[in-house]
């Protein structure tokens, strides 16, 4: 993907551990790649669909010098952050940030920490059967749309019976598209903390819950650990996702089954 790269662009700040960097700052130097797709800016002259470097510069000398971080590691990820907000057609971010000054007395050119963020399609399925469940999935599309993850589609919210053979109410269910720089593990820590924000409490095992916020595909990532694994194990097991899913991504191939979400929903409705 075609690259606009910013070098070596220097400014002094005020972050540290040690009191002396924070009450008398140093210099710190951006090396940085954005990539994204050039084509209309350079045939069209489209000043929308590209990124003012000029702008960008002075926007991350005035975000790094708005606060005091302890790490560079915060003050280089709240900058990917910030430029992925600002600038929506940036597809993937490389960003060194150096720190020629670092107290360690010793013989040193410089000391850096680099972040690597590109942005992703993902399938989030929600369900709620307490309360107002259309009203809960709502709230839930409203807070994950703030935590830099972008509502790319969304199917219809659709009335099913539980799965899992527990006796309760009826479910709202519905499943999104989104993008998203954050990596699958952080995706997932996201939407948990949602649930939490929302009230959910977990007390039986597929169980009634006033939101339930289930990670299905982070592109075709395959993820196997205590953690998260992806595809979500359960998926093609249940029809209402499936429904859902077949509803805005038809042709999306399971990563795993190796079959098209509408072949997958047709052999389960059967």
């Amino acid at each position: 993907m075609d690259q606009l790269r910013i070098k070596d662009l220097e400014i002094f700040a005020y972050h540290g551990l040690f009191p002396s960097e924070k009450e008398l700052g140093q210099k710190f130097i951006i090396d940085a790649s954005l990539s994204y797709d050039m084509t209309k800016a350079a045939t069209d002259l489209d000043l929308e669909a590209s990124v003012h470097y000029g702008e960008l510069c002075q926007q991350w000398t005035t975000w790094f010098q708005e606060t005091t971080e302890d790490l560079i590691e915060t003050v280089a990820y709240k900058l990917v952050e910030r430029t992925f907000e600002t600038y929506p057609i940036v597809q993937e971010i490389k960003l060194e940030l150096k720190k020629p000054w670092a107290p360690i007395h010793l013989p040193l050119d410089t000391c850096s920490v680099t972040i690597h963020r590109c942005k992703q399609r993902a399938f989030i399925a929600l369900g709620s059967n307490m309360g107002d469940k259309t009203a809960n999935l709502k709230q839930a599309l409203e807070k994950i749309s703030t935590r830099g993850i972008r509502i790319l589609k969304k199917s219809s919210v659709i009335t099913t019976e539980p799965w899992g053979g527990v006796e309760q109410d009826s479910f709202a269910n519905q499943v999104v598209e989104v993008e998203t720089w954050l990596p699958a593990p952080i995706l997932l820590e996201t939407l948990l903390d949602i649930e939490a924000e929302m009230g959910r409490v977990r007390e039986v095992h597929w169980g009634p819950r006033l939101i339930d916020l289930d990670l299905l595909f982070v592109e075709d990532q395959v993820i196997y650990n205590d953690n998260l694994i992806l595809p979500h194990p359960y998926l093609a097991e249940r029809l209402f996702v499936l429904e859902s899913l077949q509803e805005i991504a038809p042709h999306f191939i399971h990563p795993v089954l190796g079959q098209p979400i509408r072949h997958l929903y047709q052999e389960l409705k059967k």
